[in-house]
């Protein structure tokens, strides 16, 4: 198989189910063949990314990475996908192994919002993903305005990613609705968790919040020349 979509996955196991669902659900074909060539990798044992980045686990999750980035190389991947926004700490040092692009979906994300005219946006994350200012460093080059949740709010948003969304549970909802009553003064919220964007599609959340899988998976179906169809 040749010019595919390499995705390293299992970052984790049901964002990279929900991912593959959505770019097959976006991309506008009538038959089998006029879908994306795929290969993902679930790779379910990659080391917790924000455990690491947070010093709470010794264990690297960049090796794996780089021995899964070159592997889809190998292969033949035109194109590289991780869907997991706090792997983008990782993505100049993987780039940098490999000619086929890796997509940034921090990157593209805040480009998006900068496209479409957003002032100021609230950034739910990881606690890694928040600590390492991957998305507020993104905004200040674009001239974003930001919010980053509190710590009592933080430890919500970790409770849904990793109670709700990973334990395989339900999203509880009032634990959810205590996040969101504060995002009045904003005009745009960034899931900047790919657990996250699961909760979006569950929950069936309004435009105000931005998955950025969505924006990547639109990006996706552009590279490989193929048709979008808008989803709900």
């Amino acid at each position: 198989m040749s010019n595919f979509l390499g995705i390293i996955g299992g970052v984790g196991p049901l964002a990279s189910a929900y991912f593959y669902e959505l770019l097959t659900n976006m991309t506008d074909a009538s038959k089998d063949q006029e879908h994306i060539n795929t290969v993902i990798f679930s790779h379910a044992t990659i080391p917790d990314r924000t455990a690491y980045l947070l010093k709470e686990s010794k264990e690297n999750p960049y090796p794996i990475l780089k021995e899964d980035v070159k592997k889809l190389s190998e292969l033949g991947a035109s194109l590289l996908f991780i869907p997991c926004n706090t792997s983008c700490y990782f993505h100049e040092k993987l780039q940098k192994e490999t000619e086929v692009p890796i997509l940034n979906m921090v990157e593209d994300t805040v480009e998006y919002l900068k496209k479409q005219n957003k002032q100021k946006v609230m950034i739910l994350a990881t606690t890694g993903t928040i600590k390492t200012n991957l998305y507020q460093k993104a905004c200040e080059k674009k001239g974003l305005n930001y919010i980053v949740p509190n710590e009592e709010i933080q430890n919500k948003v970790m409770h849904i990613i990793y109670n709700n969304i990973k334990a395989g549970k339900e999203v509880e909802k009032e634990v959810w609705k205590s996040i969101t009553k504060h995002l009045k003064e904003v005009d745009a919220c960034i899931m900047g968790c790919t657990e996250l964007s699961i909760v979006k599609g569950k929950l069936s959340l309004e435009s105000l919040f931005i998955d950025p899988l969505e924006i990547e998976a639109k990006k996706i179906i552009q590279f490989f020349n193929k048709k979008e169809k808008e989803i709900n």
